[in-house]
């Protein structure tokens, strides 16, 4: 199955969307065929339509949630039969406009669905285990509190992530009366990144998080098999994909100092790897990647990733980026990050924080970010440059800092609350006007939208905390930036709207600043064509060349 993405705009739906649309590839008749294109009654605007929830292998259909509903209705979320054959589909059970996730069996038989109601700011599940829909998990809140995302083999129980002390980990809840049981999956010092599944939402394995990513099976040789990849690979990570419906091979992604994502297929038996594919094969030369804990002001440690240059010989008084990650409910890992390396590969030193407010390093160091913008998450980043300058690696005179999304707005905030820290400022698709993205997100979600709740629980409220969103938002303090600053942004990012960066451009050249604005035409949030991409590199290579050259004349 192919997934494929466009932006749009419609009259009559609120704000732009990436229209999603799956296809299926039939190998034997090498024909392709749009899944649900030909079903009547879908609503005109479809954001994760490829998702599939079950497939009954006897009648070779597919189960797969779409909104219904016409151009000025509020939409609701359907299970949807869809014939592989055709690609046609039709309402296999109907949802509600608060649904958001459905349950089947291999044979289609609807086993739960999961609501929140944004108005009700209420998150449930409802059994169809007795043959009639009965609630049996209700939660009052506003963001919900548990994620579901499994089967139990036996079809008796919903598997969701949920957090116990300072660990996300895997709890069970009972389809016959929503009995939670638990945790069934944890480890010590890292969070359960996710579950994988089959196509029918049986879990494979369990993922953790951390520095590189590791797993547990429910079969005991498959975690001895990948036991001894890891071992094979101890400076990667080792991701499991998919496997031959005889267990006898398993394919493989390595990413890091072994590989520029490469996939590999394992046999089991002789533990032979025969190399099918690589993300970049004209990568040739990897710039060492290193996993470092940075202890922060205060105490906390940092989970870092520092890259060195491609060219060995260089270790010390190197320029230095600093990268935080986007999210910011995300982590950086020991892998080949394209963005990291070809800033190695022009000579650069990379620091990558793994920040307060970053996910996969427990709760802690995720929770401590709330409210923290701007300040204590700044701060690590500082930090995290002090460290490194301090350790013998970095010129403290040849300091950038660069990123996209949050990473954008840390590097804005770089700019604008630490400026004797930087030479130079790059911020992609970055949030310069905190109060302008609450209130953008209101408009696109509704006031009542738990990514409202959300945004306003780890940054703040926009009513009662309205001088501190201010505070923290670098575009009220061009006036303190030092360095040149260079802005990126896609016309088509339905994120991060593309005002944000022209806001952050008209207050800088007030402020009489040296700032360069790209606009990237038809780009989205994340850089997915690949003509941009090397449109944006060319920028940030000039950029970097005349005000932070990786070499000394």
């Amino acid at each position: 199955m192919i997934l494929s993405s466009k932006h749009l705009r419609r009259h009559y739906i609120r704000a732009d969307w990436e229209n999603s649309t799956a296809f299926v590839y039939h190998l034997r008749k090498k024909k392709i065929e749009v899944l649900l294109s030909k079903t009547k009654g879908l609503y005109p605007a479809q954001t994760g339509l490829g998702r599939v929830v079950g497939f009954n292998a006897d009648s070779q259909e597919l189960y797969m949630p779409a909104f219904t509903g016409g151009l000025r209705s509020k939409p609701r979320y359907d299970l949807y039969k869809v014939r592989l054959k055709n690609g046609k589909g039709k309402i296999h059970a109907k949802g509600r406009r608060s649904t958001v996730n459905w349950f089947v069996d291999k044979k289609g038989n609807v086993l739960a669905r999961e609501d929140f109601d944004k108005n009700a700011k209420e998150h449930r599940v409802f059994s169809k285990a007795s043959g009639k829909w009965q609630l049996i998990y209700s939660h009052k809140t506003a963001i919900p509190a548990i994620y579901l995302q499994a089967v139990s083999a036996d079809n008796s129980q919903l598997l969701f992530v949920g957090g116990d002390g300072n660990n996300e980990s895997i709890f069970s809840m009972s389809l016959v009366d929503g009995d939670i049981q638990g945790p069934i999956y944890q480890r010590e010092h890292t969070d359960v990144g996710f579950m994988l599944t089959d196509i029918n939402r049986k879990l494979v394995a369990v993922k953790y998080n951390g520095f590189t990513p590791s797993y547990h099976f429910a079969n005991k040789e498959d975690n001895q098999t990948f036991t001894a990849l890891h071992n094979h690979f101890p400076i990667s990570s080792v991701e499991y994909l998919a496997r031959t419906t005889d267990q006898k091979k398993w394919l493989i992604r390595v990413s890091g100092n072994d590989g520029a994502g490469a996939y590999k297929m394992l046999d089991r038996g002789s533990f032979g790897l025969r190399s099918l594919v690589a993300e970049y094969p004209a990568i040739t030369s990897i710039g060492e990647i290193k996993a470092v804990n940075i202890r922060a002001r205060g105490g906390m440690n940092i989970p870092s990733i520092i890259t060195l240059p491609t060219d060995a010989s260089k270790r010390e008084n190197l320029p230095l980026i600093a990268l935080p990650h986007g999210g910011p409910a995300s982590h950086d890992t020991l892998r080949f990050d394209w963005l990291a390396q070809y800033l190695a590969a022009k000579g650069y030193a990379v620091l990558q924080t793994n920040f307060r407010g970053s996910t996969g390093f427990g709760i802690e160091l995720r929770d401590s970010g709330n409210g923290q913008w701007g300040k204590k998450m700044q701060d690590d980043v500082s930090d995290g440059v002090a460290a490194r300058v301090n350790a013998g690696y970095v010129d403290p005179d040849r300091v950038c800092i660069m990123g996209a999304s949050y990473g954008g707005y840390s590097a804005l905030a770089g700019g604008a609350f630490s400026p004797e820290l930087y030479r130079c400022i790059i911020a992609i698709a970055g949030v310069s006007d905190i109060p302008l993205m609450l209130k953008s997100g209101r408009v696109r979600f509704g006031t009542n939208h738990w990514v409202v709740s959300y945004w306003e629980k780890i940054i703040g409220d926009s009513k009662t905390e309205r001088e501190k969103l201010k505070s923290i938002s670098p575009v009220n303090f061009a006036q303190q930036f030092q360095a040149p600053v260079l802005l990126l942004h896609g016309n088509d990012d339905t994120v991060v709207p593309i005002r944000q960066s022209k806001t952050m451009l008209k207050a800088l050249k007030k402020a009489n600043k040296n700032v360069k604005f790209v606009e990237l035409q038809g780009e989205d949030h994340w850089l997915s064509r690949s003509g941009t991409r090397l449109a944006m590199l060319e920028a940030v290579s000039e950029f970097l060349d005349q005000h932070n050259p990786s070499t000394i004349h």
